[in-house]
């Protein structure tokens, strides 16, 4: 191999590898995936270990890194993959993106695909083979959905089908944070953690119709409104955000505490300042679609709550 080709060969990896770093900085800025990574394993690490009994108080761990840095490059698996897969209605509606703009190849994005899957398998098998094997099934069903959308693209069109087909991968990544603190506590699951995955679920969901709920028709066909109408769709966004709420004060118990950790009990329960503020706004016709920011601010809020609840009370003192 020549000196010139050599060249040549470095120059294009280091031009792929900028345009790579460009793609992510534009649609997976670290700002916001990282916080939310953060805030979800902690949020729900703590919150299993405070409703479980056989765990114990909860304890950060130098191992939630790794869980914190797992997730997040399973977002940014799925964020890739979402680009490839949305790619041709890109380029009708958003062509000011990097794929459909040329600003990053298609080849450049799957090898990047491939390079973050096997990231993600070997950080978890270093771990354990349990998280490795649970990481590559999480990842499998992001790429299955891909095929399902290909093949049945009428069904796949359909909002709601199209929500319960998709939703479990968010369920899977919350299986990935209990199964890797049952592996680091060396405990047995029990039923305890089930209502805080649906919690978790309910949070999510909430910010997914929030951001998707307008009083007037819109020409996104992923509005929830479109289908539902601008009420029902905010019902549903104000419904997830109660049950949320509901499964808190049932799981948590949060009147039992006392002192400083009553304070911290009763914390996750002050995001529903945001849902008022976003459900006021919307509700009273002020703004034409559901803000953002107060839908945003649920979910970060509530996860945080959750952090503290887990960190300044001692147990929840389930009798069963």
């Amino acid at each position: 191999m020549t000196a010139g080709m050599t060249a040549g060969m470095t120059e294009n990896m280091t031009g792929a590898a900028g345009r790579l770093l460009s793609f992510a900085r534009e649609r997976f800025p670290v700002r916001i995936y990282g916080s939310y990574a953060v805030l979800w394993v902690l949020a729900l690490d703590g919150s299993i270990s405070l409703v479980q009994p056989n765990i114990g108080r909860w304890q950060l761990s130098p191992y939630l890194l790794v869980e914190i840095a797992s997730v997040l490059m399973t977002l940014l698996f799925i964020r890739i993959v979402d680009e490839q897969k949305d790619l041709a209605y890109d380029r009708e509606h958003h062509p000011d993106r990097p794929l459909p703009r040329g600003a990053v190849r298609l080849g450049e994005v799957r090898a990047a695909t491939v390079a973050c899957g096997l990231a993600v398998v070997a950080v978890n098998l270093a771990i354990s083979p349990w998280l490795a094997g649970w990481s590559l099934l999480n990842l499998g069903y992001v790429c299955l959905l891909v095929g399902w959308e290909r093949a049945a693209p009428r069904a796949s069109a359909r909002l709601f089908l199209n929500l319960t087909v998709s939703y479990p991968g968010q369920l899977l990544v919350s299986g990935y944070i209990w199964l890797a603190l049952l592996i680091r506590t060396d405990a047995e699951p029990t039923w305890h953690a089930v209502p805080v995955l649906l919690m978790f679920a309910a949070v999510f969901l909430h910010f997914e119709f929030a951001r998707k709920t307008s009083w007037t028709p819109r020409d996104e066909p992923n509005y929830y409104s479109n289908v539902v109408g601008g009420r029902g769709s905010a019902g549903l966004a104000i419904g997830s955000a109660l049950g949320a709420v509901a499964i808190a004060l049932v799981m948590f118990r949060p009147w039992r505490a006392e002192g400083l950790a009553a304070f911290a009990a009763w914390f996750p329960l002050s995001a529903g300042g945001f849902l008022w503020a976003g459900g006021e706004r919307f509700l009273s016709r002020s703004v034409p679609v559901w803000p953002t920011a107060p839908a945003r601010g649920f979910l970060a809020w509530f996860y945080l709550g959750l952090i503290v609840q887990a960190l300044a009370v001692q147990e929840v003192g389930w009798p069963w």
